[in-house]
């Protein structure tokens, strides 16, 4: 055995006895727990839901990996409440916000969601809607699955969407075609007796059983539609069930709208299409369903694919049309979108004009056919295929076999609603017709599946998305930031609120995953399902053709943490390509280091960057995106920020600290837009009484969790009279909850703080701080509840309070930072200054922008 195996050996066997010290340690301690028997049983219960995917838990979370703990324990005992995600698409944190009853349980989100939530059709999170994606699969109804499994598990790998519409997938039915009223085919036909007779060369050819407004409506609007190609509209009356639409239809074929056929018993599709297309044997063929409406020159597009050498069908997208369906692919799409039809049609004809893709079956609610095609290889197998489902696929396929070729129509759309077509529709008959089609062609099923996992029409649904979010502003900003929320969402969200007032929209580019280069693109309320896990790789090409169909003007970077670092690059490139400006905001200091926050092993503030001591840093601590020499990483960012029109800081702090690193840097300071308006609740602390100490928001590691937890325990050990209440939640609520000194009220929507904070009756709020905040949203609030604020002697927190917070402010001793005992006698020390300091009234400047004052521009 070599000294390398050995090694290895050695290595595998270390890390093996650190995951089983880890796993035990936190088994030990979750058994001795009063809840036991509860944290029990929800384990077994997301273990036999498959909705925890402990990979992606430990490659999100690299300190849990780090701990070597049960990832799902881990999150059974404090990650859910923190506001971890089990998986790439529930959101704990979002659930809890959304879902308040959930919230004041107490009870684990992922748990709630599989014994109530998922029952109760509540969505897991901003990206999934579970009625939508229900509406958008039959299929999933039928299986009985729970829908995020089934998605999670099946449904992204076979290309479905995820059903997102905007802020937590909220979305409306369309409305049902409506029949015309009466008078408009009297001028229909005048219309149409002036035609040349003797030209047709295409029958669009529309069986007919039931459906009194969709089959009215159908026809309407082929006879309104602006074609130039003639053409004849033969119906097949299939022995409908609606006496007075078949009168409709004797009607409308003595006005000579439409040629009418009529079975006197019900064949079915198959048939009624085969008699329908036996009438004129030299003329091309358009199937289209009753339940459909077409759009502007829908035919002549249609024709212009169809008339290329050995096309044997094409096909256009459509509402409800499988391959071919948009904005949701493989699956309907009932819901009502932010534009019509005929715009979205439009749409399509614009930014896919004369663009096909091959297929290897077209759908036949709409469907053009060769006559030749089926001259040469015959009509739909009406002794396969009975009464319907899978004649059209069988067609497609032997029309392949003899060396034809199916499109996909990028610029032609046509709305189907589904349902009306033809008598038979049950399940059953959809089941044999399958066996039917996969008797005759056994590859059809792979070559289906393959065609889906190629998805080579995706470009052409990325490009209608991209022009809707056009179509809502013509002019738009591109935020690129990461996933994590807090601070940086909000000022994201105050930020595009002051753009849309110039008319100006926002569109967000967050990374679809962690440390890729897929973003999920969205904007506002649309569904623009496309958009998401949209590569931006080395060839952006693509990129910028979609970034300039949504009218991007304005390239703003928030964050790139979250991101592969060759995004550094290709955003320059893609600015410069769409001539567009490209900005920056120091929210944080990833610029100068890789650990984001400098905090350093010892859990507090670094001090800030020099270069050896970051290096060792980077060695001992680690970082997320494997950085061992800050040169390397501080050269990528100064040749990116060399790029940028206009860098940003939200504090004169945060603004003289990236200048040490990037002296060349002309940064604009930029407070973060808030409104004035206060509240007092902060109530006056008055001898004898306890202090009450409230801290607001997500009290993690560089916030100051470890402070509070030492803090605390210090209290309790000696017995003081402080209490500490934290509005919000933290990464250490497991340690917390043993200390009777603290409270956790977990997490709160901003509209109800002011009246929590009113019942917590506390004296002073604590912001411990480690790292100094380039802003803080949380002090802003404290301010305003009228509450004197302590923080430790740096970062905008300080600035704040020694500039509009003065008189406001408890400047807590540096050594604090290593002795939170002292922290805690410090703040004691002080309670005979809260009364003066606690006036009530705090009037924060307004700080208000346009677009052009914010932007410069």
């Amino acid at each position: 055995m070599s000294l390398l195996d050995f090694s290895n050996i050695r290595a595998s066997w270390s890390l093996n006895v650190r995951l089983f010290k880890g796993h035990v340690q936190i088994w030990l301690e979750a058994l001795g727990r009063g809840d036991r028997f509860t944290i029990l049983e929800d384990y077994l219960l997301l273990r036999r839901s498959k909705l925890f995917d402990e990979k992606w838990y430990r490659g999100e979370y690299p300190d849990v990996a780090g701990r070597f703990v049960d990832p799902l324990l881990h999150y059974l005992m404090s990650g859910g409440q923190e506001g971890r995600q089990p998986n790439p698409v529930f959101n704990s944190r979002w659930y809890l916000a959304q879902n308040r009853d959930v919230a004041a349980s107490g009870m684990n989100p992922l748990v709630h969601y599989v014994r109530h939530g998922a029952s109760e059709r509540r969505d897991p999170g901003p990206g999934f809607s579970v009625r939508k994606y229900l509406a958008h699969y039959p299929d999933v109804v039928t299986g009985g699955m729970e829908p995020l499994q089934h998605y999670l598990r099946f449904g992204r790998e076979e290309g479905r969407g995820s059903g997102a519409a905007g802020a937590g997938g909220k979305w409306q039915v369309a409305s049902k075609p409506r029949a015309p009223d009466d008078s408009v085919w009297a001028e229909h036909a005048r219309r149409r007796a002036v035609r040349t007779a003797g030209a047709i060369s295409v029958d669009v050819v529309v069986p007919v059983y039931r459906g009194w407004h969709d089959t009215l409506a159908c026809f309407h609007s082929v006879l309104s539609s602006a074609n130039e190609t003639p053409f004849e509209i033969v119906v097949v009356d299939d022995a409908s069930p609606e006496p007075h639409l078949s009168e409709k239809l004797q009607e409308l074929h003595a006005l000579g709208l439409i040629t009418l056929l009529r079975n006197e018993a019900n064949l079915g599709f198959v048939r009624s299409c085969n008699k329908a297309m036996a009438l004129h044997p030299e003329r091309d063929i358009v199937l289209l369903n009753a339940d459909t409406v077409v759009y502007g020159d829908w035919l002549d597009r249609l024709l212009a694919h169809g008339r290329a050498p050995r096309i044997a069908t094409v096909t256009p997208f459509s509402t409800n049309a499988t391959i071919c369906s948009y904005p949701v692919v493989n699956g309907d799409n009932p819901e009502k979108l932010e534009l019509g039809y005929a715009a979205l049609d439009r749409i399509f004809a614009g930014v896919n004009k004369r663009q096909s893709v091959d297929v290897p079956t077209g759908v036949g609610f709409c469907m053009y056919i060769a006559r030749a095609v089926l001259d040469e290889i015959g009509m739909f197998d009406e002794a396969s295929f009975g009464r319907g489902y899978g004649e059209e696929n069988d067609l497609c396929q032997r029309a392949i076999a003899a060396g034809w070729r199916n499109l996909l129509a990028g610029d032609v759309f046509v709305r189907h609603t589904g349902g009306v077509s033809f008598a038979e529709t049950s399940a059953k008959a959809r089941a044999e017709g399958m066996r039917a089609l996969t008797r005759k062609h056994p590859a059809y099923t792979g070559d289906v599946r393959a065609f889906i996992r190629r998805d080579p029409a995706s470009l052409f649904r990325r490009r209608a998305d991209a022009a809707r979010i056009a179509g809502r502003h013509r002019r738009n900003v591109l935020f690129v930031s990461h996933t994590w929320g807090g601070g940086i969402e909000r000022h994201m969200r105050d930020i595009g609120a002051i753009c849309e007032e110039a008319g100006i929209g926002v569109v967000y580019l967050r990374p679809s995953r962690t440390h890729g280069l897929a973003g999920d693109v969205s904007a506002g309320t649309l569904n623009i399902p496309n958009l998401s896990n949209l590569k931006l790789g080395p060839d952006i090409d693509e990129v910028v053709e979609l970034l300039a169909l949504a009218g991007i003007t304005r390239i703003h970077v928030h964050s790139l943490a979250g991101w592969d670092m060759r995004l550094l690059q290709l955003l320059p490139r893609i600015a410069e390509r769409l001539n567009i400006p490209l900005d920056f905001t120091f929210h944080d200091y990833m610029s100068v280091c890789p650990r984001i926050n400098m905090v350093d092993h010892t859990g507090v503030f670094c001090g800030g960057a020099e270069r050896e001591k970051c290096n060792a840093c980077l060695k001992r601590n680690g970082n997320s995106f494997g950085v061992t020499d800050i040169d390397d990483w501080q050269a990528a960012f100064r040749h990116f920020l060399s790029g940028v029109r206009l860098c940003l800081a939200p504090s004169t702090d945060a603004a003289k600290r990236m200048k040490k690193t990037f002296p060349f840097l002309d940064i604009a300071i930029r407070p973060h837009p808030e409104p004035a308006a206060s509240k007092p609740v902060a109530v006056r602390w008055r001898e004898g009484e306890r202090l009450r100490v409230v801290l607001l928001g997500a009290i993690t590691q560089h916030k100051g969790s470890k402070i509070l937890v030492k803090a605390a325990e210090y209290a309790k050990r000696k017995g003081l009279p402080v209490d500490f209440v934290v509005v919000g939640y933290t990464d250490r609520d497991n340690d917390l909850r043993k200390n009777p000194h603290v409270r956790v009220t977990g997490v709160y929507s901003p509209a109800d703080l002011s009246d929590i904070l009113e019942k917590e009756k506390a004296h002073i709020a604590l912001i411990p701080s480690v790292w100094p905040e380039t802003y803080c949203y949380t002090l802003s609030e404290a301010l305003l509840a009228g509450f004197p604020v302590a923080v430790f002697p740096f970062g905008a927190q300080h600035e704040r309070l020694a500039g509009e917070g003065a008189g406001r402010g408890i400047y807590l001793p540096g050594e604090g930072l290593a002795n939170p005992a002292l922290v805690v006698d410090y703040l004691l020390g002080q309670r005979g200054e809260l009364a003066m300091l606690a006036d009530g009234e705090f009037a924060q400047p307004a700080r208000a922008y346009d677009y052009h004052s914010y932007y410069g521009s």
